[in-house]
């Protein structure tokens, strides 16, 4: 059957242009880094902003008990900072039992664990890291009050928010893994234990209505960083997760510190690139942008066979030495913000897999992160788990330069595709001009050195062209709710205008003002 013979559901979505400031994120959280930015607050305190709201709006992706990494602009400086999870202190090697033969489990496809242990439950929780960044970050570079930045997410926790399509498709999807802990199953469903209704043009939505996590938030908010891991919030969840099984003690929380690396940075095309240094996925999209760097990209079109077997290339090399020296170094949100000063912030966040450890603490509304499915499951292994080691994560947060001034800010959620998304968001604008929603909605491939797997918009005889090559060729669908080759975002700066783009088939949008 050829493409032309069967109908096919397209995707899209307008580009959004402003010229005073602009945000790419989930709708409601979006309007809460746009209402930080009205109230004169800068990009970092809206992108904090923009995060808390995403951890009450879509709690699949990230939150309070999850890691985040944020790569800023401000003043002609690039920084970063890095709150990325530890293991426990009381890990050890062996500590999980593996179900043996040819059994994989979770995102990155280790060797199964009995009960899944590694991925979801009281076993796979490890320390957060996301607070304490936020706070290192606003403290060096923040302009309005910290507790400021918690108001827009307190008021949707507390007063609740009408719940859309998406949103029920999200806590349907997840609502076997949730409904197994009894907190995360009251607080996200119904009597019955069905999702919130979303409109259906008979009936009003429901509303999912938070005050357990509007609390939490309104202690942080007062105490900062210090009120979650010294205080009443970290003895909730080491009380909770020890008597859930769990290892996860007060001295986790209160021997946590974020980190403040210098950006990984390298050239590419006349360009300079910022991205998160270390144990995250920026180094393998710098190693994949230095391999494409010496290739004459343009000169193939756009989406041919020749241009994205270039970029296999280059990604398959990248990946393959990811995964050779994953070792201890010193389901996502993603989100960019731009100001009026062009202060430019982009943030990655998660909880791990879809909805963390699917463990939501008594009592806070937090749901905590599920980073042991980071660490492979065997012992002796380079990324295998040890006592307060860091994890191997996939986030990447780029902001790009041309001729010294911010051109691009960009990144992606989705697990290790987050990687080849963000290398070929840059490839599309640096290489092809695309603006930020073309960047970031055109087909994609993804190659870590096995199958090549490859959107279905791109056509049969381009697959045909990479099959001849040498590819072995894997046809993935992306749609609502799969996430085969992660969902970027991007704004883009020429002139004085601003040009937001966001992936088309998640319900994410860049708004500005």
């Amino acid at each position: 059957m050829t493409d032309a013979a069967r109908s096919q559901w397209i995707f899209s979505k307008t580009e959004a242009v402003a010229t005073n400031g602009m945000v790419t994120a989930d709708p409601l959280a979006a309007e809460a880094g746009v209402e930080i930015l009205r109230d004169g607050g800068n990009a970092l305190d809206a992108a904090l902003a923009t995060a808390f709201a995403l951890g009450v709006t879509s709690p699949i992706g990230s939150g309070l008990g999850g890691i985040a990494g944020l790569v800023v602009w401000h003043e002609g400086k690039m920084s970063s900072f890095d709150g990325a999870t530890r293991a426990p202190l009381a890990s050890r090697p062996g500590m999980f039992e593996l179900l043996g033969g040819d059994a994989r489990s979770g995102m990155y496809g280790w060797p199964a664990v009995k009960n899944d242990a590694n991925v979801e439950g009281p076993l796979s929780v490890t320390v957060p890291g996301a607070v304490a960044a936020y706070e290192l970050a606003h403290r060096r570079l923040g302009k309005l009050p910290w507790a400021r930045l918690f108001e827009p997410a307190i008021r949707l926790a507390r007063d609740g928010f009408a719940m859309d399509w998406y949103g029920t498709l999200i806590f349907g999807a997840y609502a076997a893994r949730l409904h197994q802990n009894a907190e995360a199953k009251r607080v996200y469903f119904g009597e019955g234990g069905a999702p919130y209704r979303p409109p259906t043009g008979f009936e009003p939505p429901e509303r999912l209505i938070q005050p357990d996590l509007a609390r939490s938030l309104e202690a942080i908010a007062r105490g900062g960083a210090r009120a979650f891991y010294q205080g009443d919030i970290a003895a909730a969840i080491a009380d909770d997760i020890r008597a859930l099984g769990g290892i996860l003690t007060r001295d986790d929380f209160t021997s946590y510190e974020a980190g403040e690396p210098p950006p990984q940075t390298l050239h590419y095309r006349g360009h300079r690139v910022a991205t998160l240094p270390g144990l995250t996925g920026g180094p393998t999209v710098a190693r994949a942008l230095e391999r494409l760097a010496r290739e004459d990209l343009p000169k193939h079109r756009q989406l041919s066979a020749e241009s994205l077997h270039r970029i296999a290339v280059a990604l398959r090399a990248a990946f393959a030495e990811r995964l050779e020296s994953m070792a201890d170094m010193p389901n996502t949100t993603h989100l960019n913000v731009i100001d009026r000063d062009r202060m430019c912030v982009a943030l990655t966040a998660t909880l791990g897999g879809g909805f963390g450890s699917a463990v939501m603490i008594k009592g806070t509304g937090i749901v905590i992160t599920n980073g042991t499915y980071w660490f492979d499951p065997r012992p002796g292994r380079p990324n295998s788990i040890a006592p307060g080691k860091r994890v191997l994560w996939a986030g990447a947060p780029t902001i790009v330069l041309r001729s010294g001034e911010p051109f691009l800010v960009c990144g992606a959620p989705g697990g290790r595709k987050i990687m080849s998304a963000v290398v070929q968001t840059i490839v599309n604008a640096v290489d092809y001009g695309d603006g930020p929603q073309s960047a970031t909605s055109r087909p994609r491939i993804h190659d870590e050195g096995e199958r090549l797997q490859v959107d279905s918009r791109i056509s049969e005889d381009v697959r045909a062209g990479l099959a001849a090559m040498g590819h072995d060729i894997e046809v993935k669908i992306e749609d609502v709710l799969s996430t085969n080759f992660a969902r970027p975002s991007a704004i883009q700066i020429g002139g004085q205008e601003l040009r937001g783009g966001v992936e088309g088939t998640k319900i994410g949008i860049a708004l500005g003002f």
